[in-house]
């Protein structure tokens, strides 16, 4: 099984966003606390457009079409999404990508589990239908038969490899959300929304950003990981997850 990343090579010179920049902008976005709500000075930018995929009225399986952050089932929706497939009694059409420090076989049996503390742990009983992304993210892209083996363990066998396109979320790539002119202030300001979403439960706000950032799968993972931290610490400290997602494209100027 082929494991290239899926994004074309930049030249580091090109990138937008730089390794200060990011840096900066996480800093930011763990400061400025007032009575224990979101950082007071969150970044303004312009609207952007986010195309909805209405679910087919005749979909047979229960969608999983996310990027897991690790962590608990309630800030999971990978996990929530396999948990209502086993309770609702359909197979799943699983499109989640997972941030992974294991080794993941190419074939045969292969299991993905989220290098964050408590975390679901998915096993698949045929490894080709897990490719890598960038350095540490991992894709399973198939219909399958999902059975739980217990709280956080779930047990997948293929029905079927065939990619669901009609279902995903559209936007731009990892390369072009960390490339772009206003990506620090634009990502900065979804971590310090998606930190709201977790405070307030909105899940209706939360699938906005799914559907805004979920074709980006790094730095959706990145805004998940530095909304989870600014929630959990009222805002003091934020992670240096999107630094990691943004890694391949930034440029060491600035």
């Amino acid at each position: 099984m082929s494991h290239a990343l899926p994004f074309s090579s930049r030249t580091r010179s090109r990138s937008a966003l730089t390794v200060a920049g990011i840096g900066a902008a996480v800093l930011v976005a763990g400061c400025q606390v007032v009575d224990g709500e979101r950082p007071v000075e969150t970044p303004s930018v312009s609207a952007e457009d986010v195309t909805s995929v209405p679910t087919p009225s005749d979909l047979d399986v229960t969608p999983v079409i996310d990027v897991s952050p690790g962590g608990p089932q309630e800030e999971d929706h990978v996990w929530q999404g396999l948990a209502q497939a086993v309770s609702s009694g359909t197979d799943a059409y699983v499109h989640a990508w997972v941030h992974t420090y294991q080794e993941v076989p190419e074939d045969g049996e292969a299991t993905l589990t989220p290098d964050t503390p408590d975390s679901v742990s998915i096993t698949v009983d045929d490894a080709s239908v897990i490719t890598e992304g960038q350095p540490d993210f991992y894709l399973l892209d198939a219909t399958v038969e999902v059975e739980q083996l217990g709280d956080s363990a779930f047990s997948l066998t293929v029905v079927d490899a065939e990619t669901r396109s009609d279902l995903l979320p559209q936007g731009p790539d990892d390369e072009a959300r960390c490339s772009a002119d206003d990506a620090n202030e634009r990502i900065q300001a979804a971590s310090q929304v998606h930190a709201d979403v977790l405070r307030e439960e909105d899940m209706e706000q939360r699938e906005q950003l799914r559907l805004q950032w979920g074709a980006s799968p790094a730095v959706w993972w990145g805004i998940q990981r530095t909304g989870s931290a600014l929630a959990g610490t009222d805002g003091e400290s934020a992670g240096d997850f999107l630094l990691e997602a943004c890694q391949p494209y930034l440029s060491d100027e600035g």
